[in-house]
């Protein structure tokens, strides 16, 4: 068995990598990867605008510049061989100290891109360390079209918001506390469970705020 067939056998199951972007670059890159087959995910959100004549106007935009998600359809040696005469320049988020990428499970992600509905009103994006700062209580959502979603509740200007991260992004959804429950699972703020030293995420942080303008 070769190094290829071991790594698939080993991850096998479906996942998806976090990438780092610069330059405002992640729409570009994304229609590129979807030209070499890659499936990608860009947090969006809409953003409302005026024009001249006075009419508003709402546009999709990306939630966060610089980051998208691909899902792991190939080794990381096969995606690089695809991707290798690619012009805009990218980084594939690593774990500093294996320097492994970082594989999101794929039910992990279904949640996190249920969690970045554009069309949910009320939704906050922070960074990791922004949201794991934040003082909160546990909790499991019971009611609305987040139910069974964990993360931790806190309070923000007199509104209540429940917080999950993923990668460098945090995200605080507007919900209200009557429909959460306290949870006892203490580790519910990161929903990616990929082991990862808190250095590491100040890490990436640091790096995602150095590039996102």
């Amino acid at each position: 068995m070769n190094d290829l067939d071991k790594e698939r056998q080993t991850e096998g199951r479906k996942a998806w990598y976090a990438i780092q972007t610069f330059y405002c670059k992640e729409e570009h890159l994304g229609k590129y990867l979807e030209e070499k087959g890659v499936n990608y995910f860009i947090p969006m959100r809409f953003v409302e605008y005026e024009t001249l004549d006075g009419k508003k106007h709402r546009k999709l935009t990306p939630a966060v510049h610089n980051l998208l998600f691909i899902e792991k359809e190939f080794t990381e040696k096969e995606l690089l061989e695809r991707v290798k005469d690619c012009t805009i320049p990218f980084l594939l988020v690593r774990d500093r100290s294996t320097r492994r990428c970082y594989e999101i499970p794929d039910h992990e992600m279904l949640e996190f891109r249920a969690v970045c509905d554009p069309n949910y009103k009320g939704t906050l994006y922070v960074d990791t360390v922004t949201a794991e700062a934040r003082p909160g209580q546990a909790v499991r959502v019971i009611r609305g079209p987040f139910a069974g979603l964990e993360g931790k509740l806190t309070q923000y200007k007199k509104s209540y918001y429940v917080v999950v991260t993923l990668a460098t992004i945090g995200v605080m959804l507007h919900i209200p506390k009557w429909y959460c429950e306290k949870s006892t699972n203490h580790n519910i703020t990161i929903i990616w469970s990929t082991p990862c030293r808190r250095t590491t995420y100040v890490w990436l942080v640091e790096l995602f705020f150095k590039f996102r303008r």
